[in-house]
């Protein structure tokens, strides 16, 4: 399915945002929505970093039918304004609860691939009461389990490379090649966000959550996935005999355990 035929353009107004304040311009918010006027539970399913809403179509389509599902671009990414104040996991929890606002959507589920995953505790952490459950998909959480583990030493990391990828396109020609996954939104995204909250978000969530993690995931490890599992008492761990990209390699492999969880909840979370 191209990405022209599953996008829904929308304007936002008052849209962005620092974090903190609402800044008075427009924000283009591009998203998909599987069927507007549905009555069916609602997914809201978060694509990671780099990337857009297209690296989870495949799984979408194979949930549609049991779920409207809504994928946006989050700003900085894909068809949204690319230029935006802040870049954080909390920041894009505020983008996503305007959108929910203007699509009129009170409740729903929450699913985060790798970097979506921070974007989707942060969403818990702002709105708890919107989210019926939480599904982790390869996704990112304690800051113990992220390279270094040590929030300091990965933002002078986060740091160095934001100045590198901000000196190759300014400083020099680049043809377009920094405006694909390896851009300077991207690295914005990696030095503007905090992991170190999400733990204690973890710790106070008493909703169902799943969590799906590739066995050989090197990109998240599975130990990550693992201590989401101890802090969550209702958590569901299922490790999987994939990688870090199993969302857009083998979509198939989720549908199954996300179809089964959710149908589970089905009646508990109205839109």
């Amino acid at each position: 399915m191209a990405a022209s035929t599953i996008m829904r353009w929308k304007s936002l107004p008052n849209g962005e945002l620092d974090g903190k304040q609402m800044a008075d311009v427009g924000l283009r918010f591009a998203y998909y929505d599987s069927n507007p006027h549905s009555t069916l539970p609602v997914l809201l399913l978060i694509h990671g970093s780099p990337g857009s809403s297209e690296v989870v179509r495949d799984l979408a389509a194979m949930l549609k039918d049991e779920f409207r599902v809504v994928a946006p671009d989050l700003p900085g990414f894909g068809a949204s304004s690319r230029d935006i104040p802040d870049y954080s996991f909390h920041a894009h929890a505020r983008y996503l609860v305007k959108l929910l606002d203007r699509l009129h959507i009170r409740k729903l589920h929450a699913a985060g691939f790798s970097m979506g995953g921070g974007v989707v505790l942060s969403l818990v952490g702002l709105a708890p009461e919107r989210v019926c459950s939480v599904e982790m998909i390869s996704a990112l959480g304690v800051q113990e389990h992220e390279l270094t583990g040590s929030y300091w030493a990965n933002h002078a990391l986060h740091g160095a490379q934001l100045l590198i990828l901000l000196g190759a396109k300014y400083a020099m020609p680049h043809f377009g090649l920094l405006d694909g996954d390896l851009s300077v939104e991207y690295a914005r995204n990696c030095y503007d966000s905090d992991q170190r909250p999400l733990r204690q978000i973890l710790a106070k969530y008493r909703g169902p959550m799943l969590i799906l993690h590739g066995e050989y995931d090197f990109n998240v490890p599975p130990a990550a996935a693992k201590e989401h599992h101890r802090l969550v008492p209702r958590s569901q761990l299922v490790v999987l005999n994939s990688n870090h990209f199993m969302i857009f390699q083998q979509p198939e492999i989720l549908a199954g355990p996300l179809k089964e969880f959710l149908r589970r909840l089905k009646n508990s979370c109205g839109s």
